[in-house]
């Protein structure tokens, strides 16, 4: 792999406001020629892919796009900064580069950058590869995928936790690349490091994929870093544009979570523009959830309007509330929120202790804590997001009434009904895809 270190990008692009212009041109001495060529065909393949799937407008609109001899192949920042290599980008027939600047785009519109967030960020990166890839293969029409990108057929029907698990098994026996799109052939085993053949993610090589981090935008491009959360944000909500978009016309087919009812799933968002404070939902389920009658013998301590009113409370018993955590890289930031949320309002329903299970593919801890110490719980982001093993464990525990579940929504659980209320709590920005077949559902609000 070649890299010219300390080298500025030769052409530059600019945030548009619309599909054209998509990038301005900055010719470099020496290079004017060749680069204009591949950014006229950047541009144009940038047009073309949104025939096909128009979802992809929205984040084809608002990239900033660079030529950079300082990355091998191509790749993506989470701020909407596509870079390619402009030797890499001539190598490409007309319908390959098409393909490869869908790849990108749908890692945006994915969220793989949050998603390996606290995970083995190549690991997640290649899992991802492999379904994008497999989808991009039938919507496109391609027998193989260009360029010699990874390939796994019926990816787009798999979680990408479970290809993670699939390639900590499998990883000397699963073919790859020392670099995305391009190198020379290897196992995803040595692609990812040593560890990897171990059932442990290794640490291979972090400038090998094409879902690039914060640090290395930064390092690249120093004279942004000051609007790179700002311009991330706005990713972001183009991203979920674009995914609201591909299920609302049945696009991405076969891939989990973007079958039938995509239509149902866009009225239920637009209803939620409308729904109740979160924090009050949490409540009046833990309440509806807690063991014992009311009583006026324990006034309610919740505050009321007028001073000579009396709520009853609850018969105290002393009862444990179960929480299950999704411990998966992009749930980190969002995790102590929501716990500390859940401890506010456990005194209020009479809550001694919390059960609380930490889940990747394999329960990774069962602790009772008290609920004053949940904010302050420390946790370890995984690659796996299986919660299956979580609930199964708790369903075998006759004592177990109701569970509260904290997560991205981009997990796998049980297919049959637990014998438990479950609410499922996820984050402000979680997929609105998710729709589980059992418990009720309650988003956290931003702020």
């Amino acid at each position: 792999m070649s890299r010219k270190q300390g080298k500025s990008p030769r052409v530059m692009g600019s945030a548009p406001t619309g599909l054209t212009p998509i990038v301005s041109l900055t010719p470099h001495a020496g290079h004017a020629q060749d680069d204009l060529l591949q950014l006229k065909r950047i541009e144009r393949g940038l047009k073309l892919l949104t025939v096909p799937m128009p979802y992809l407008a929205g984040l084809a609109a608002a990239l900033r796009f660079s030529l950079d001899d300082r990355i091998p192949t191509m790749g993506v920042f989470a701020s909407g900064r596509m870079i390619a290599n402009p030797r890499f980008a001539a190598k490409l027939k007309d319908d390959e580069l098409i393909f490869v600047l869908a790849h990108e785009l749908l890692h945006l519109a994915l969220r793989t950058h949050d998603r390996a967030r606290g995970s083995h960020h190549l690991e997640f990166n290649y899992a991802h590869d492999y379904i994008i890839n497999d989808i991009l293969r039938h919507e496109l029409g391609f027998t193989t995928v260009p360029a010699g990108g990874l390939d796994m057929p019926g990816a787009r029907e798999k979680g990408a936790e479970e290809i993670v698990l699939e390639m900590r098994r499998n990883a000397e026996n699963m073919k790859s690349k020392t670099q995305v799109f391009d190198g020379q052939e290897t196992t995803v085993g040595r692609a990812l490091g040593k560890g990897s053949g171990k059932g442990e993610p290794g640490h291979g090589n972090a400038e090998a994929g094409d879902v690039l981090d914060e640090k290395r935008e930064r390092e690249l491009f120093p004279d942004d870093a000051a609007n790179q959360q700002a311009n991330a944000e706005k990713m972001r909500e183009a991203a979920e544009r674009s995914l609201a978009l591909a299920k609302a016309i049945g696009a991405i087919k076969g891939m989990r979570g973007m079958g039938d009812g995509g239509q149902s799933q866009l009225v239920t968002a637009l209803r939620g523009l409308y729904r109740t404070p979160w924090q009050i939902v949490l409540q009046r389920w833990l309440e509806s959830v807690a063991p014992g009658e009311r009583t006026f013998n324990r006034p309610s301590r919740r505050p009321v309007e007028s001073s000579d009113v009396v709520l009853p409370g609850r018969r105290r018993q002393g009862w444990i509330l179960n929480v299950v955590l999704d411990t998966s890289g992009s749930m980190n930031d969002e995790i102590p929120r929501a716990l500390g949320a859940i401890a506010d309002f456990c005194d209020t329903v009479a809550v001694d202790q919390v059960r609380l299970l930490q889940c990747d593919t394999g329960v990774t801890a069962d602790d009772l804590v008290a609920p004053m110490d949940l904010a302050r719980y420390q946790i370890t982001g995984y690659g796996g997001s299986d919660l299956s093993p979580a609930m199964i464990r708790l369903s075998e525990d006759a004592q177990v009434r109701a569970v509260a579940i904290i997560t991205d929504g981009e997990i796998a659980f049980p297919a049959e009904a637990m014998p438990y209320d479950v609410l499922w709590v996820l984050p402000p920005g979680a997929s609105s895809a998710f729709q589980p077949p059992c418990g009720r559902v309650v988003r956290m609000e931003q702020g």
